[in-house]
């Protein structure tokens, strides 16, 4: 069974879900009993992983975020955004969005599945993970008011639980401890190492792993 087929199949099964994303989670949400459940007037949003064959690994792609002042200025996601008006579904808003921030041509992306939402109360948003599968490398050419770069990583250097790693992190004026993982020195932490770590357990559970 190729790659994509079986992914979509173990994704189709129960998921982790919320309890393996908290495994990733910064000490700011386990001191405090961050809530897990969103909020009547929480926002939608929508992150795309994209997943694709490159040098006989298979990939995914995070955008570094510009500073900014807002709660996630600087840090390292998945292309990804709000939902707007005219998206007729989370999934059409994860693939609009990391279009418009990466250039990925749409019509290359099959929908893989959907996983748990995270539910992030500091800017409370919800957001939702779509999986998507293209058979080839894209052609990236960045936005660049919404990304400063893109990091093409492999996933199987992942699923080494040694490339996750504990540190002191000042944010907003505080400093927490963050469980990140360290990706050629890229520090990939918060609700996108929570989210990741929902896909890694599903592949890491199956014998995807000897697939990647």
């Amino acid at each position: 069974m190729h790659f994509k087929e079986h992914l979509k199949n173990e994704i189709s099964k129960e998921l982790p879900g919320t309890e393996v994303q908290w495994a990733l989670a910064s000490s700011d949400r386990l001191v405090r009993n961050f809530p897990r459940v969103p909020r009547e007037d929480s926002v939608q949003a929508a992150v795309l992983i994209l997943l694709y064959p490159h040098k006989s690994k298979i990939h995914t792609v995070f955008i570094q975020r510009p500073d900014y002042k807002g709660f996630h200025g600087g840090q390292i996601s998945f292309p990804g955004g709000k939902k707007e008006k005219g998206d007729h579904d989370l999934s059409y808003t994860a693939i609009r969005e990391a279009s418009e921030e990466t250039g990925i041509d749409p019509a290359h992306l099959e929908i893989t599945g959907i996983l748990t939402p995270l539910f992030i109360p500091v800017s409370n948003i919800v957001v939702t993970p779509v999986v998507a599968w293209s058979d080839h490398r894209p052609d990236f050419r960045i936005q660049e008011s919404e990304v400063r770069f893109v990091i093409e990583a492999e996933i199987s250097r992942f699923l080494d639980y040694s490339i996750v790693k504990t540190r002191p992190y000042e944010i907003r004026g505080e400093t927490i401890d963050i469980r990140y993982f360290d990706y050629d020195g890229h520090v990939i932490w918060g609700a996108t190492a929570m989210i990741f770590h929902e896909l890694l357990t599903i592949i890491n559970q199956s014998d995807l792993s000897q697939e990647v």
